[in-house]
């Protein structure tokens, strides 16, 4: 009768394994998911700052030619070059931001696959544990 009861604690510490693989896998795909929504969000944010430059530029542009400016020259050249600089600086920290946060993400998803494969190997264990104390008590 104890071999039935050292059996299925084996069989149950097995399945208890299986669904602690099954959630590592889980987890691991929902964080490679927001690593795809973060680089898309940034695509996005990407493509507005581009478009508030072009904005900013033509704003820029019809004021200097309703002031009878000339754009090649003077101030209004050094502060449509100051616009892209600042232009070009937010995408190089978006871009930062954005890969440190995808590469966190994704090792967040690989660290989800070893902890349920840590879980698992601690399901068996304990299985085969228990089924031992279980003959040896029943000696």
């Amino acid at each position: 009768m104890e071999l039935i009861g050292a059996f299925g604690q084996i069989a149950a510490s097995r399945q208890a394994a299986k669904a602690n693989r099954a959630a590592g896998q889980a987890d691991a795909e929902a964080l490679r998911a927001k690593a795809e929504e973060a680089e898309s969000k940034a695509k996005d944010e990407e493509l507005l700052r581009l478009q508030n430059l072009r904005l900013t530029m033509a704003t820029q542009r019809a004021y200097w030619a309703a002031a009878g400016l000339d754009a090649s020259t003077g101030s209004p050249t050094t502060i449509a070059n100051r616009s892209l600089e600042t232009f070009k600086l937010d995408q190089g920290a978006a871009l930062i931001n954005t890969r440190a946060q995808i590469r966190s993400f994704n090792n967040q998803a690989n660290n989800a696959i070893k902890i349920g494969n840590i879980r698992a190997k601690g399901s068996i264990m304990a299985g085969y544990a228990g089924a031992a104390n279980t003959i040896a008590d029943s000696m």
